[in-house]
């Protein structure tokens, strides 16, 4: 469990490494719906936000993925 800068409880509901980069997915405890994407810093200690639009997309497209 992961508590974000909005002092909300997160759920890693799954990681997916792709190009040496760990995307984290993140699903709120008290709200299902408020479901979040950040990714490991270099250290592989602390989560960042994602740079943009595009990386958005492919980590979504990666997380459609996991499921096939």
């Amino acid at each position: 469990m992961i508590t974000l800068e909005d002092n909300k409880k997160y759920y890693i509901s799954k990681e997916i490494e792709n190009d040496n980069v760990t995307y984290v997915y993140l699903t709120n405890l008290e709200d299902v719906t408020d479901f979040c994407i950040r990714k490991k810093d270099g250290s592989k200690e602390n989560l960042i936000g994602l740079e943009n639009e595009e990386e958005v997309k492919k980590a979504l497209d990666l997380y459609k993925e996991s499921f096939n």
